[in-house]
């Protein structure tokens, strides 16, 4: 029998006697004054026996009920308290225990669903809905954390790669393709260099066409490594865009330490990013540590290079090609802008990235040109401008040039317009279009860079090129390397063949030269020669 039913029984049984007395004294006893007092005091007695029971009663329930079964309901709202302990063994709490029980698992699996239902929305949060990779918020987090850390884990490096042919590769198939194309090359690269390398690295979607990959406490061999394992990836899983032409991907990388901020580090890689858009090929593009401090965004570039188109702010610098003998061969020229707000002239490596991103390349290169024919109307010999593969890609470009070239046919004779060997591989009609224009109107055209794209030289018999150049890692590294002798001599050979001069540019040493003139190639130096203000 339990405690609350025994105490219960006791004191009905307590109070009955009291009562049973009462009526036998009422009736066996003569009634007198005496008599009556007597039943009046047992009445009272019982009276008093009951009232003391009830409080009894209600003390014991407020002190061993009401408040253990407040205590494990409080501790129902406490992660930190554990399982909820039962109440005392008794019969009278077995409902309630049961209750408890039932309310306990009820709230502690409505609170993991609710755990793992904000887990799921912070997941979805820091992920990219197409790709599955993390986004942009994530990836800053886990850079500034990165750069907190760099003082003891050390300096790391930082790749941002750009998909340059995003919008047409939505034009030219459904949205939804393209979506899986996307997912599974960023599947791919994530195997290769994301979460699952070893060691783990952060590969993220900023935007729709911009990626980055976050590579802390990194070498820069090793961050060299990878991210040449990822130009290799990129280019094995392109798509194709047409006859001969394949999307585009520009990639630049730079190196962080304890005393740079995140937002210095992303804009030096996003103006790396423009560089390596305006070389048109998928080589790594580095950020100058010259330019640490330059952060110009986009629209103080616009104002900047309008400001100077307007108000013709921009001059040439020329320097002369010299060949055998010192002889000057040509003059090569650049263009520059004088900003009022920069100390020094800007040089086109800095400029024409953000022109090209800004579609204002084809102003920039009209001015180029027409500074190139007022130069050669006080200057002998023969001068070479550049001309950036999207100003070709304008529609009003080319038929400009042309109108320019004709109405000045003495200087046009003496001009050479240059564009990169990428062109030809990867935008042929472009590359053809501009040599019946600059043919038909007297001026000539060279293509440099031939080092870079040798596919470019399937296309040299189609076109009317006046001479190749090659510079970089593939000259000054030749007398180590028997595959670019054997290019080299194609090259020379092709050149021969079609009448073209094969000239190169970056010779280390005098053993390169003579190996240089063995293969039929000429070697050039350029040097500054004047610099012409308009």
């Amino acid at each position: 029998m339990s405690l609350l039913r025994t105490t219960l029984l006791g004191i009905a049984a307590i109070t009955a006697l009291l009562l049973i007395g009462s009526q036998a004294l009422s009736m066996y006893i003569a009634a007198n004054a005496i008599d009556h007092v007597i039943l009046a005091l047992t009445v009272v007695v019982a009276g008093l026996c009951w009232a003391a029971s009830a409080v009894v009663l209600l003390r014991w329930l407020d002190r061993r009920l009401l408040a253990e079964v407040s205590r494990r309901l409080r501790a129902l709202g406490d992660p930190d308290a554990g399982a909820v302990p039962p109440l005392p063994p008794l019969r009278e709490f077995a409902n309630v225990n049961d209750a408890l029980a039932r309310a306990s698992d009820l709230f502690r699996a409505t609170a993991e669903e609710a755990s793992a239902r904000i887990e799921s929305m912070q997941v979805e949060l820091n992920l990219d809905a197409v790709t599955r990779l993390p986004n942009r918020r994530y990836f800053h987090n886990e850079l500034r954390r990165a750069l907190t850390l760099a003082d003891s884990a050390g300096t790391g490096h930082v790749l941002m790669f750009r998909q340059r042919d995003l919008i047409e590769i939505n034009r030219r198939m459904p949205r939804e393709n393209a979506d899986q194309w996307l997912r599974s090359l960023a599947h791919r690269l994530d195997q290769l260099l994301g979460r699952r390398h070893t060691p783990p690295y952060l590969l993220a979607r900023l935007n729709g066409s911009d990626f980055a990959l976050l590579m802390p406490a990194t070498a820069p061999a090793q961050a060299q490594q990878a991210g040449e394992k990822l130009r290799l990836e990129l280019r094995a899983l392109r798509l194709a865009l047409g006859e001969q032409r394949w999307c585009r991907w520009a990639l630049a990388m730079d190196h962080y330490g304890p005393q740079d901020q995140a937002s210095d580090l992303l804009a030096r890689l996003d103006h790396a990013l423009m560089r390596a858009e305006s070389s048109d090929d998928d080589a790594i593009e580095h950020a100058n540590g010259d330019n640490r401090g330059d952060n110009t965004g986009e629209h103080q570039w616009r104002d900047t290079l309008i400001a100077g188109l307007d108000q013709h702010r921009f001059s040439l610098d020329v320097q002369a090609l010299r060949g055998a003998s010192d002889t000057v061969l040509r003059n090569e020229a650049t263009l520059v802008l004088h900003d009022a707000e920069a100390p020094a002239p800007v040089t086109a490596t800095r400029f024409m990235p953000a022109a090209i991103r800004l579609g204002l390349s084809a102003e920039c290169d009209i001015q180029a040109v027409r500074l190139g024919l007022d130069w050669l109307v006080s200057h002998q010999g023969q001068l070479a401008i550049r001309l950036a593969l999207a100003s070709l890609a304008q529609s009003n470009f080319l038929p400009r040039l042309g109108q320019l070239l004709r109405d000045r046919p003495t200087q046009t004779a003496r001009l050479v317009l240059e564009i990169d060997a990428h062109g030809l591989a990867d935008n042929y009609a472009a590359a053809r279009t501009l040599c019946e224009v600059a043919t038909d109107a007297g001026a000539r055209v060279g293509v440099r860079r031939l080092s870079k794209n040798f596919a470019a030289m399937t296309r040299l018999h189609q076109l009317p090129i006046s001479y190749v150049k090659m510079g970089g890692e593939f000259i000054s590294e030749m007398t180590q390397s028997p595959g670019s002798r054997h290019l080299a001599a194609s090259v020379s050979e092709t050149a021969r063949q079609l009448k073209i001069d094969a000239y190169a540019v970056d010779i280390p040493d005098g053993k390169t030269e003579v190996l240089l003139r063995e293969l039929g190639i000429i070697p050039v130096w350029s040097d500054a020669a004047a610099s012409v203000s308009v």
